[in-house]
């Protein structure tokens, strides 16, 4: 039997190279020359022995007698991190195309990044001839969705892998030994970990994009200078990190000091350690500085020798009462000799570190060598590729039972200076100890510890040096024993009046060597004098002080670090990443002191969003998102049962956002100039333009970037239609710019009193028309500058939210004559059947209205990129079609657990429908036979509706003859023939329609409005694409149209 062809693939091409000089030095084996493939490096051993493929899977050690080793060929290679991500479709979800808060329900797309496309070729490649493939990606939750993405890539190559032959290996470091114990114990792909990792980012996706567009559009649109900063980012973790930077700065701006009091004692020791002025029994003095148990006089840190002073603290510590202090302090005067009440001893111990974990060592990077938390751990990845210290992304603070220490500290006795001399001393003398058990351990990865042994002065990259300089030295300190004192603590009184003094003396310092010069024990006061209960004592200084209170400093990197940690905010991975980011997007600054202040902006956004309520700076809706990602990775949920609710929950404070924008509007304005405020980035181009609907003055028209020059204003004389820059209507008394679309804009007069402008009837504004110009090449429309800028949700504007689209015909205002927009268009009527079957996206029936009537039609069907052309066409008899989220506008019958179906309610014109219908009605479009029926309802089918392009393969023209008629819908298919449609034998127009039919069906609808030839259960027809499960068969001639007069013919 030849040996199996092995593909191992990992996540960075320094650790492939590694692994392939693990393979070639397999006894027996032979290396093949490296190959440069089409992306990456491909390296090739053959006869590289472990034990069979077939024996192994469970992830756990094979024991030593499992069977022989057998000879495996191996290619290996690499990717560079991910290769896919998710995303929107830009065509349907871009930036313009829809309002932010429909990404909360967008469907998502895993696109391959345009430079990954070499390499994804290159993996499909190798994985065809390969019979196994084992992934070599990093042990963490990011290398697990990476393994989940290579798998998916290497299984389109060769679905023959996908019968148990992908392999995941577990290891830590990439030494040999490591290497070697990976392949007996090789696992599966974690599929709660993929899960996980997919869940926080279809999270961080929809709600950082919702965010990131609703304030980066409306800064844009109020206030000077955002056109230019670009994107305006919202991050699930980035803003609770922002959060954490502005809370330590409101701490600091709303700071009021404090003047208190304090009072201050001190005693004198003489050259030989005696106090000076002490007054009692001086045998017994004596006899009790000979003590064994109190500290030897002349140990520890006596800072100075003869003449010291020992500084005493007021046990009540201040007062803020400065009458208060003074009668104590004169208290204190009076009775001029202090009485020693107690003289306590301990020993003391200050305890080693547990194992470095990545927070840790962020933390400690930051305090000991200045270095920030992304450079950290560029620099920990740098040494992990180049085998100098084990994986640096881990939460584990303990080492397993297995873990052998000695062979690693021996390694160290080589390496000269202070670590070879502390690795010697620390494996004599029985000076080892086993390391301290922190509290966590993410069962992946060990602490983070020095894999090979190296003179730190032969790594080049001095923030490398540092690094491995404290992963080293905090190891060594981890195997040492604590450092052992003995603390004193001296009691004195003086009236009513106690005072305490504390000194230390070192006794071993153990760890605190190889730590030094980090780490320190302060011996504060050094050796305390020894002196007896009861005896008197002449203070040398005896002081009252006036101090006041002071601000905290600013938050340093240590603090931050430790409080994203604390709150679960990012991952041990990721925190230095938000920490970059919120510098990136200026939202704070760090100063050479590793400490954080936010900028104007970090300040505007977090005061912004606080006021509206929800504190989306505070971290708890972040740590509840990642405790049930955690169950998720725990295998206790799925990701479906976790996102609706925590999508839920951020879409219902995006909504509060959007409705509260005017707080997030306030809070800028206290840091940044209006729009249109600052003549030096607009010029005017008309004055006294229109009606400003707060004040009732006139507002000026303005242009950005000086887009009013001469030639500019010649090019649009001349119809050029040149895409200019933006313009403004700003109000000088209200100081508040609105920024209007692209277009020729002209203020509207009332067309009953063209002397009085035409007024918006929500806000007041002067209504503006927008023409030709600017790039702009439309047939024109209207806007209200306000309604435009912040859409009213009570009218049409919760479809439009954000999205700066809000044009009067979305407005669906009862009493304005420009509206067009219809009440519940936002609301989704039904799933649409047709994205459902073709997998087109999750595309929703919306109720719209048009000139001439109302329609349902899917939100895929809009734009010039229109994937789905299902609509239905609502009867002319209706004077208002609604539809209401509402329970008692459910359909009982057509809803379950998988969708939910609202009925419609409409209002008839008058005269307009039968007898046996009321004003109003309330129906289901589906599944009400005898609305559809005699309202000639039909509904569309996919296999003669195209789904997938804009052409419709169903239906004909049909021309109409005589009398008075619309463009009517006809058409001719499967053998039955219609004649035309609504406008059939009515003259007018074309019948330009669908015919939607069953090949079993035949009608001939040749005159009458509500002529009907055909139907089915709207259940049926759900369930059966090719038609309704009803075979009609009918001919309709009559109803309430008369051939060759009024309204003729029956829809085809």
């Amino acid at each position: 039997m030849p040996p199996l062809v092995v593909l191992n693939v990992a996540e960075k091409p320094s650790v492939a190279r590694s692994l392939a000089e693990v393979f070639a030095q397999s006894p027996g084996s032979v290396n093949r020359p490296m190959q440069r493939g089409e992306a990456a490096q491909v390296f090739c051993s053959e006869n590289v022995r472990f034990p069979n493929l077939t024996r192994q899977g469970s992830g756990r050690p094979l024991p030593p007698n499992a069977g022989p080793d057998v000879p495996h060929t191996m290619i290996t290679t690499s990717v560079r991190g991910h290769l896919a991500a998710q995303d929107f479709d830009s065509s349907q979800y871009g930036w313009s195309s829809c309002p932010p808060v429909a990404l909360f329900d967008a469907p998502i797309e895993t696109k391959y990044n345009p430079d990954m496309e070499p390499l994804m070729r290159m993996l499909k490649t190798k994985a065809r001839t390969v019979d196994a493939l084992i992934l070599w990606l990093d042990c963490d939750r990011e290398g697990e969705a990476i393994s989940d993405e290579v798998r998916a890539v290497c299984l389109e190559g060769n679905p023959r892998l996908a019968n148990g032959r992908v392999y995941r290996a577990k290891f830590s470091t990439v030494l040999p030994q490591e290497i070697r114990r990976a392949l007996r114990s090789l696992g599966r792909v974690n599929e709660h970990w993929v899960q996980a990792v997919q869940a926080r980012s279809e999270h961080d996706l929809r709600v950082g994009a919702a965010f990131t567009r609703f304030q980066t559009l409306r800064l844009q649109k109020k206030f000077e200078g955002f056109s230019d900063r670009g994107v305006v980012s919202y991050g699930p973790c980035q803003f609770p990190t922002l959060g954490f930077v502005v809370e330590r700065w409101a701490r600091i701006e709303t700071f009021v000091p404090e003047d208190f009091w304090f009072i201050e004692m001190s005693i004198r020791l003489n050259a030989d350690g005696t106090v000076a002025n002490l007054n009692g029994n001086q045998e017994q003095q004596q006899q009790l500085q000979g003590r064994d148990d109190m500290p030897a006089r002349g140990g520890g840190a006596r800072g100075g020798g003869g003449g010291r002073p020992i500084h005493f603290t007021w046990k009540r510590g201040r007062l803020y009462d400065r009458l208060a202090t003074l009668a104590l302090y004169e208290s204190c005067l009076e009775a001029r000799e202090a009485v020693v009440t107690d003289l306590s001893g301990r020993p003391k111990n200050k305890w080693r570190p547990v194992p470095l974990a990545t927070v840790e060592l962020q933390k400690r990077a930051s305090r000991y060598l200045r270095i920030g938390s992304e450079s950290v751990m560029a620099a920990a990845e740098a040494l992990y590729n180049d085998g100098l210290i084990s994986y640096p992304r881990t939460e584990t603070e303990r080492f397993r039972p297995e873990f052998e220490h000695m062979p690693l500290i021996q390694s160290f006795q080589g390496v000269g200076g202070d670590v070879g001399d502390y690795a010697t001393r620390l494996l004599t003398n029985n000076n080892f100890q086993n390391p301290r058990a922190g509290q966590n351990d993410d069962n992946a990865h060990p602490p983070i510890t020095p894999a090979r042994s190296v003179d730190p002065n032969t790594i080049g990259d001095p923030q490398q040096r540092g690094i491995y300089t404290l992963v080293v030295k905090h190891y060594l300190a981890c195997c040492s024993r604590d450092a052992m004192g003995k603390e004193t603590t001296l009691t004195v009184k003086m009236a009513s009046e106690e005072f305490t003094a504390k000194g230390l003396m070192i006794l071993e310092r153990n760890w605190l060597e190889i730590y030094s010069p980090w780490e320190r024990w302060s011996t504060g006061q050094g050796e305390l004098p020894r002196l007896q209960v009861g005896s008197r004592v002449a203070p040398s200084s005896l002081l009252m002080k006036e101090s006041r209170t002071q601000a905290p400093p600013p938050i340093s990197e240590v603090e931050l670090i430790s409080l994203m940690d604390r709150n679960g905010i990012g991952t041990d991975a990721t925190i230095a990443q938000h920490i970059t980011t919120i510098q990136d997007r200026e939202y704070a600054e760090k100063d050479n002191s590793q400490k954080f202040l936010p900028t104007r902006l970090g300040i505007a956004l977090v005061e912004g969003y606080n006021s509206m309520g929800y504190r989306l700076n505070r971290p708890d809706l972040r740590r509840e998102m990642e405790a049930e990602c955690n169950q998720v990775a725990a295998g206790q949920k799925t990701k479906e049962q976790i996102m609706g609710p925590i999508l839920a929950k951020m879409r219902e404070c995006f909504e509060r956002a959007s409705a509260e924008a005017h707080k997030l509007d306030a809070a800028m304005a206290r840091n940044f100039t209006r729009l249109g405020a600052a003549d030096d980035t607009a010029v005017t181009l008309r004055r006294n333009f229109s009606l400003c609907g707060d004040c009732g003055g006139l507002m000026d028209l303005k242009q950005r970037g000086g887009g009013g020059g001469r030639q500019q204003q010649q090019r649009q004389r001349n119809n050029q239609n040149v895409r200019a820059p933006p313009k403004i209507l700003y109000c000088s008394a209200c100081a508040g710019g609105l920024e209007l679309p692209r277009g020729n804009p002209q203020p509207m007069t009332d067309p009953q009193n063209r002397d009085q402008p035409f007024r918006c009837p929500i806000c007041q504004y002067q209504v503006i028309r927008l023409g030709q110009g600017d790039g702009y090449t439309g047939n024109g429309y209207q806007i209200c500058p306000r309604c435009y800028a912040d859409a009213p949700a009570e009218f049409g504007g919760a479809a439009t939210a954000g999205a700066g689209s809000f044009r009067c015909f979305n407005c669906t205002h009862p009493t304005c004559s420009l509206s067009g927009g219809t009440a519940g268009g936002d609301i989704e009527v039904y799933p649409c059947p047709f994205c459902q079957r073709s997998g087109n996206g999750d595309g929703k029936v919306r109720l719209k209205k048009t000139p001439r009537t109302y329609l349902l039609s899917c939100s895929n069907n809009s734009g010039a990129a229109a994937s789905c052309q299902y609509s239905i066409w609502l009867p002319r008899e209706a004077s208002t079609v609604t539809v209401e989220d509402a329970e008692h506008m459910t359909c009982r019958r057509c809803s379950d657990g998988t969708k939910t179906v609202r009925r419609l309610k409409f209002e008839w014109k008058p005269g307009s429908v039968p007898p046996h219908y009321d004003r109003s009605y309330v129906g289901c479009v589906l599944c009400d036979d005898m609305l559809r029926q005699d309202m000639n309802i039909r509904l569309p089918q996919s296999n003669q509706v195209a789904t997938n392009n804009r052409s419709r393969t169903a239906g004909t023209t049909n021309r109409s003859t005589a009398g008075r008629g619309g463009a009517g819908r006809g058409g001719s298919v499967g053998g039955r023939t219609t004649a035309g449609g609504r406008g059939s034998f009515g003259g007018g127009g074309n019948g330009n329609g669908i015919g939607y039919t069953n090949n079993t069906n035949t009608f001939n609808n040749n005159a009458g409005e509500n002529g009907f030839g055909g139907g089915g259960f709207a259940n049926d027809w759900w369930n059966n694409p090719n038609g309704p499960s009803v075979n009609t068969t009918g001919s309709s001639s009559g109803g309430r149209g008369r051939t060759g007069g009024g309204r003729g013919g029956g829809r085809g």
